[in-house]
């Protein structure tokens, strides 16, 4: 901005013409600098409930393009920094499947069974809060003197690198277990 003030100056000082086009070259240097904010905040976000689940897909991997597409799009389109953020939704697709695949497995077991995965959940879940409070900790050192918009999205896609596997193989191991009993007709109870 401050390279657009002088050289407004030096235009005006030197070709006294281009005067009344000032405020349109001004208002011209705004947009451009601003559009793509703009359109960032005009980006269609979807939901979690926007796409479908893994029992609708042949395979995990098409699974994941369904919504990896749609991820790497809203990066795209987002113009990077903290609009980039909520673009970053594996975690919350994979975390919807787990809840889905633990549901149906508890609707299928008996006491013990239920009291069991009700036990192996909790203490999964400790794990889990433990190994992302560990990242969130390496993460504030890693940007601790980084500054922008950008290094926020940074960070964010750095702690989903981490959260994503952990949600994903847990939902990938309640699938194989609600799979294994529902396959098993001496687990009809």
């Amino acid at each position: 901005m401050f390279l657009l003030g002088v050289s407004l100056s030096f235009l005006c000082r030197n070709k006294w013409y281009l005067t009344p086009f000032i405020p349109f070259l001004i208002a011209l240097c705004v947009y451009f600098l601003l559009t793509p904010y703009a359109l960032a905040i005009d980006y269609k976000y979807k939901k979690v409930d926007d796409f479908q689940t893994l029992e609708n897909f042949e395979t995990v991997e098409a699974f994941e393009t369904s919504f990896g597409g749609y991820i790497q799009d809203c990066l795209d389109n987002t113009y990077g920094g903290t609009g980039g953020i909520p673009c970053l939704i594996a975690d919350q697709i994979w975390d919807r499947q787990l809840n889905n695949y633990y549901n149906k497995l508890l609707f299928k077991l008996d006491r013990k069974g239920k009291d069991l995965l009700k036990k192996s959940q909790q203490e999964w879940i400790q794990s889990r809060d433990l190994a992302l409070k560990f990242n969130s900790h390496l993460l504030d050192i890693r940007f601790k003197n980084e500054e922008g918009t950008m290094f926020l999205l940074m960070r964010a896609e750095d702690a989903d690198s981490a959260s994503v596997p952990m949600a994903k193989q847990r939902a990938l191991l309640l699938k194989s277990w609600l799979e294994s009993i529902s396959n098993d007709h001496n687990f009809d109870f």
